[in-house]
């Protein structure tokens, strides 16, 4: 069986994508990218007129996270067979 011409022509049209594909991702990869300037603000930024206070105390009657006590081995650990 030959291939057609047509089979070939879209064939070379799909690898010519992929090749133009690659080398932009190449392109992005390699290149850095220009910084984008911020604009300045006009005014100073007012600062804030208080600081910032301790959290407030969440309403979860569970408080805070404690750690764990460490782990004395039981009895029953002790009867596991491996």
């Amino acid at each position: 069986m030959s291939t057609s011409d047509r089979t070939l022509n879209q064939v070379r049209a799909i690898l010519n994508k992929l090749d133009r594909s690659i080398d932009e991702a190449r392109e992005k990869r390699t290149h850095t990218p220009t910084p984008v300037a911020t604009p300045t603000p006009a005014a100073p930024v007012a600062a804030p007129a208080a600081p910032a206070s301790a959290p407030s105390p969440s309403g979860s009657p569970y408080g805070r996270a404690q750690p764990m006590p460490k782990a004395q081995p039981s009895s029953n650990v002790l009867r596991w067979k491996s």
